[in-house]
């Protein structure tokens, strides 16, 4: 009594001393261990009681008895909660739990993810010191105050003196009997007996709860040392630490997801869309049977897309002043339209008179592309933007009509050029279209497809006589202005295409050597490409003048273009497609998002587009510096933005939050960095096992009152409250009530939360500062590998699950519609049972007039051609006869690449191919066992498969022909079905149509294609060229698969014809590589249909570089382009030394160089080969002078049957084609130089 009076007076919790219940100054239902951690006493330097008093507290009748007083002599020096770690194991002991007090263990294997605890009362605590007692008959019990100070010193020294045996289980902990440097002293093993437990309930409890008492008695204790890093220091590596390794879980969760629900959500998804076409199809053919019931018979779109009837009455043109026409001027205020500044201009610069120019057709084509523009109706890329331009362009000209000597052809050229610029704009950018797979994409092949289309919308518009403002110019003057036009709006499209920085300082280097040049006077004195190069930069400039414009007028095109990239977002949702990212910037188009990085789009608009060309423009006219001054003060303003501030704050702020911990209603809150660090995810672990958990952003924050900000400074010093749902729970913070949701898996996010305290914790046990630097350099390298993938895989699931329920209330909206009309169409006796047509489920777009062919009678999506199956068997068996013996799936077809045919295991094949019973199937086979020599003869493969290489055979192959069995064959030599999963039904569907594909012309057939197949292997693996660039299995299959389809649908014309001719495939495609834009998109736009996608494996990323390294080999076939791949690739063999595996740029351009010499191999070829190579080429030459000649056109060189002499068409072929590309394929791949002495044989 006398001892418990002394330390009350002292002011000292007789609690903390270990003596007694402890009920004094306690609240009902306090936290415990928030209690010994907080409370300073317990870190007081005083003496303990004896071990032993003389005069015990005497025993009260009402209350329970107390713990015997020795056991609580000595826990001053176990201060709260202890935590250590291992390579693998956490563990922590706390000393404070109940009012018993007493000892509790808890310990986490994070290697296998089990956790294991064990519980102890003051009385079993007891128990535990006991049973350390030494053998010996002069062994002494360890005192209290011993054993506190050995179990501190064991935890403070970690893995090295605490460890958990999960045999037994139990926590093993060397205590110490002695003091340090005691000859005497002895070592003891505590064995803690252990447990396992739920590790979500643990974790919540005894781990996340405390956590912030142990963050802050390391800072408290940790900045005291005089030695080693400080916490203070520790803290600032964990943090990284923390963000690395949330990028690093974000991304494991995100391939979870991959393999989980993403699948499931994809095909849901897909399966909606499908459903919204379809009934938007269904709509389409109730629209056109009322019609047919009214009399009136519908239309092909093709047929009636802009073809125009001349126009009873004009739309008025407003009076525009020219004096009012400058960089500056408001056509929104002034609503004024394309229309009306462009009359304008051709009024102003006199190119009515100069040009020729018919006023009423001008006019007329005015108004035409005007109202094209309005039918998307996008809010930025319309026709006041177009005016916008044209104001801009006006000043530029004016500016530079002395430097550039621009003529009035130049001038009305880039009028021209800004009144097509936005017509039929679908208000999208390229990238859009690109991931999004639309038809426009793919029929241009993903090459400038908004400018490609806006052109020739444009010219098919002049297609209408009285809309044709060139019609008074002669052919050649017209062709002229068209060439001006296109090389304006987009860079010639080929191969080499730079970005647009790098164009910009193209541009600069030329005025830089021209200006240094004396005899430089202007560029319409050096190159005419030098001077359409400056004039795409005067439209290109014009397009983005508002950004160098007052600030005012600024805004609000920046609002525009804000809206319609809100819109685009809009449209991203419906198809399930992640949002974009303006480019170089985090200004993405989720609305939701508000303006976050919309300030960072301005600058960069500035910074990439207005700032370079003004700069470069400014040299060659100085008087346009105002206008510099003017978009660096724009750029300015817009970084003292608000918005702009505030975003890169947040991601400060975020950056160095590190993890945050608080205690909360049954269980704990954890917040930590997310992977885009600009959001937080919040995680709560309850008692009971659960676990909810979801990530905020910056904007979802600031929307309900809570800064990110004040969200982290006090996150773990205030309470906050929380509310459980069945599938949800409520978390406020600071006013602002976050709604989690519940994870079906609670344990990993425990076992998470458990690994970054394990994490942390084990950083402190590296003393120096080099180690801990490498620890958070590595986690940080690991964390750099994971990329954007989770916000890249989380997002496609948000966007997915968007597009699900977009897509159901779409169809839903629309039903009563449909129903309405089939009942207007039943009552007037028509048919409502209406089935969509096969070209209409190909979605190929109106105005591409190619159908992708179908076999001869086909009139359902065939399974595949009637092929020999048995013949495939002894094929595929070649290379596939080892796996067979090993692997039981094989057997049963469940393996996605031998769901048809079975292959012969090792023993079978020997037999069965020792002696082939069908003659047939035994030349084929050993034809094809030649595909790995020079000599391959597709010719008799051709007609072994088909009886004969005529046309007719060619066009009639029921078993396939050479290209058929050659993919075949070279698709399991290089174990790409197997690699990618390639499904073998789709695969068969996709080479009997690809095959199909192909016209029965004398050379650009099927079997050019497979001869190309089997060049473009044979250099691939024997020439050494996979090996000389290091090509992944990826780029070769690309470059095969491109080799299969590289004349894929060509009609036996060249693309010189389409251009002289102005066809319609000409203008559809702007004499841009018109055949080769053929073969790409029609195959692309096939394989759209799932019973022909064999890309189908291809996902993301992966999908995005196959289709583009497909795409860029079957573009580089273009002859028009030959020289310049020569002279490139020789520049590059020589500028890398032949190590062209460096750049993913020079890699391709190896792989292009491959594909075209198997293109042209003929005359390398062995001479029977080579013969009838040419034979075949001279009838599709003399077959293309015929219709020449037909049309009252020239004929071309070495294609009049009257005049032609073969041998000198074939030795300037082989000098100026062959050779030069030949001779440099030699010089980097030595076992090819063999095809360059067959050439001169």
């Amino acid at each position: 009594l006398k001892l418990q009076f002394l330390y009350l007076i002292a002011g000292r919790r007789w609690d903390n001393m270990g003596c007694g219940s402890s009920t004094h100054g306690e609240k009902e239902g306090a936290n415990p261990p928030a209690r010994v951690a907080d409370d300073p006493d317990t870190r007081d330097n005083h003496k303990t009681a004896p071990t032993k008093p003389k005069t015990p507290p005497p025993k009260q009748k009402e209350a329970a008895p107390s713990p015997p007083p020795d056991a609580l002599d000595g826990r001053k020096h176990f201060q709260g909660t202890k935590v250590t770690s291992s390579s693998s194991v956490l563990i922590l002991c706390h000393s404070h739990i109940d009012a018993t007090h007493g000892l509790l263990f808890a310990a986490h294997n994070v290697k296998e993810d089990v956790t294991y605890a064990a519980e102890f009362s003051d009385e079993e605590t007891k128990g535990l010191k006991e049973g350390l007692k030494p053998s010996g008959e002069d062994a002494v019990e360890l005192d209290w105050d011993r054993f506190w100070k050995s179990l501190n010193s064991a935890f403070a020294k970690g893995g090295s003196k605490v460890t958990l045996n999960v045999a037994g289980p139990t926590i093993d902990i060397k205590m110490s009997q002695g003091k340090k440097g005691d000859s005497d002293a002895k070592d003891l093993m505590l064995k803690v007996n252990v447990k396992k437990v739920d590790t979500t309930a643990t974790a919540a409890k005894y781990f996340a709860q405390v956590y912030p008492i142990i963050k802050k008695a390391r800072l408290e204790q940790g900045d005291k040392k005089e030695k080693g890093m400080k916490e203070s220091e520790y803290l600032k590596k964990d943090r990284d630490l923390a963000l690395a390794e949330s990028v690093i879980e974000a991304g494991s969760q995100a391939e979870a997801l991959k393999l989980t629900i993403l699948p499931e959500l994809k095909i849901k998804g897909r399966n909606m869309q499908r459903a919204v076409k379809k009934q938007e199809g269904q709509i389409a053919k109730l629209k056109a049977e009322a019609l047919r019931l009214a009399g009136e018979i519908p239309s092909h779109p093709l047929d009636t897309m802009y073809a125009m009837d001349p126009p009873k009455n004009l739309p008025s043109f407003k009076e525009v002043d020219i004096g009012e026409v400058g960089w500056d001027t408001d056509v929104l205020a002034k609503d004024w339209s394309m229309k009306d500044v462009a009359l304008c201009l051709l009024q102003h610069y006199d190119l009515v008179q100069r040009c020729n120019l018919d006023v009423d057709v001008a006019k007329n084509y005015l108004c035409s592309v005007e109202e094209i523009s309005r039918v998307h109706n996008p809010v930025f890329h319309n026709s006041q933007q177009s005016a916008q331009m044209l104001c801009a362009a006006h000043h530029l000209l004016t500016s530079l009509k002395t430097v550039l000597s621009l003529s009035h052809e130049d001038i009305f050229a880039v009028i021209l050029a800004c009144t097509m610029y936005n017509a039929g704009h679908e208000g999208v950018n390229d990238n859009f279209m690109k991931r999004a797979g639309s038809a426009l994409s793919m029929l241009y092949s993903d090459v400038y497809a908004n400018n490609q289309n806006c052109t020739t919308v444009a010219f098919e518009v002049m297609s209408n006589p009285h809309c044709n403002i060139l019609g008074n110019y002669t052919v050649d003057d017209a062709r002229d202005i068209v060439e001006m036009v296109r090389e304006i709006l987009f860079i010639k499209a080929s191969t080499f295409m730079s970005t647009f920085t790098e164009r910009i300082q193209e541009f600069e280097k030329l005025v830089k050597s021209g200006s240094s040049d004396p005899s430089f006077t202007s560029f319409q004195q050096t190159m005419k490409t030098d001077l359409r190069v400056a004039l795409t930069f005067v439209v290109g400039l014009a397009h983005h003048g508002a950004w160098a414009a007052t600030q005012g007028l600024q805004k609000k095109w920046a609002d525009k273009l804000a809206e319609e990239f809100y819109a685009q977002g809009e449209k991203e949702t419906a198809l399930g497609l992640v949002f974009d990212s303006f480019p170089g910037t985090n200004w993405v188009g989720d609305p939701q998002r508000g303006d976050e990085g919309y300030a960072s789009g301005q600058i960069a608009i500035i910074d990439t587009y207005v700032l370079p060309l003004m700069n470069v423009f400014t040299k060659l006219e100085p008087s346009l510096q105002p206008l510099v001054d003017q978009a660096e003060a724009n750029k300015v303003a817009w970084q003292k933005d608000p918005g702009r501030d505030r975003i890169e704050a947040a991601k400060k702020t975020v950056e160095e939050m590190g993890r945050l911990y608080a205690a909360v209603k049954d269980g704990a809150a954890i917040a930590r960095p997310g992977a885009d660090r600009v959001s937080v995810w919040i995680t709560v672990l309850r008692e009971s096992g659960e676990a909810y958990s979801e990530c905020f952003g910056e904007s979802v924050l600031d929307k309900r009152g809570c800064s990110i900000q004040d969200f982290v400074a006090k996150f773990e010093s205030n309470e906050h409250g929380v509310s459980y749902k069945e599938n949800s729970a409520t978390l406020t913070v600071l006013g602002a009530a976050l709604e989690l949701s519940k994870l079906s898996k609670p344990s990993e996010a425990a076992s998470f939360v458990l690994r970054e305290i394990h994490s942390s914790t084990e950083l402190r046990s590296y003393e120096k500062p080099k180690d801990v630097d490498k620890r958070v350099e590595d986690v940080k390298k690991k964390a750099d590998s994971s990329g954007n993938k989770s916000l890249q895989l989380r997002g496609l699931e948000k966007a997915l699950k968007a597009c699900i329920k977009k897509c159901t209330a779409k169809i839903a909206a629309r039903e009563s519609e449909v129903q309405k009309m089939e009942e207007e169409v039943r009552s007037k006796g028509g048919r409502t049972d209406l089935k969509l047509e096969r070209e209409d489920a190909l979605a190929i777009g109106a105005r591409n007039p190619l159908k992708t062919p179908l076999p001869p009678g086909v009139q359902k999506p065939p399974d595949c051609k009637d092929v020999d199956l048995e013949l495939l068997k002894i094929l595929k068996s070649q290379f596939t006869t080892d796996e067979k013996d090993e692997d039981k799936n094989i057997e049963d077809g469940k393996d996605s690449w031998c769901n048809v045919v079975i292959p012969y295991m090792s023993s079978e094949f020997s037999q069965v191919t020792s002696k082939i019973a069908d003659d047939k199937r035994q030349l084929i086979f050993d034809l094809i066992r030649k595909l790995d020599d020079w000599d391959y003869n597709v010719f008799d493969l051709q007609k072994a498969m088909s009886g004969d290489i005529s046309g007719e055979c060619l066009r009639n192959q029921p078993n396939g022909g050479a290209l058929f069995v050659t993919m075949y064959a070279l698709c399991y030599k290089w174990r790409f079905m197997q690699m990618f999963k390639i499904d073998e039904q789709t695969f068969l569907n996709w080479l009997s149509i690809v095959e199909a594909g192909y016209h029965p012309n004398p050379y650009h057939n099927s079997m050019h294609a497979a001869d190309v197949l089997h060049v473009t292997h044979y250099i691939m693996d024997r020439g050494g060229c996979k090996a000389a660039v290091r090509a992944s299995d990826e780029e070769v299959f690309a470059v095969l698969f491109a080799a299969a389809i590289h004349d894929y649908n060509h009609p036996g014309i060249n693309n010189a014809f389409h251009v002289r001719s102005q066809n319609y495939l000409a203008v559809l495609f702007n004499d841009r590589s018109v055949n080769e834009n053929i073969h790409s998109s029609s195959v692309f736009e096939l394989m759209r249909m799932d019973e022909f996608n064999i890309l189908k494996a291809f996902e993301g990323d992966a999908y995005t570089k196959m289709r583009e390294d497909i795409v860029e080999f079957v573009l580089g076939t273009d002859m028009g382009l030959h020289s310049m791949f020569v002279t490139r690739f020789k520049k590059r063999i020589d500028d890398t030394e032949m190590k062209m595996h460096r750049t993913k740029k020079d890699k391709n351009l190896a792989i292009t160089m491959a594909l075209k010499m198997a293109d042209i191999s003929n005359c390398g070829r062995p001479k029977a080969l080579y013969h009838g190579w040419c034979n075949v080429i001279v009838d599709e030459f003399f077959q293309q002078g015929d219709r020449e000649r037909l049309q009252g056109m020239p004929v071309s060189p070495f294609m009049d049957r009257y005049q032609t002499v073969m041998s000198k068409g074939q030795i300037g072929f082989m000098n100026y084609i062959v050779m030069p590309l030949f001779e440099c394929m030699g010089d980097f791949l030595e076992h090819m130089q063999m095809a360059t002495s067959i050439v001169d044989e």
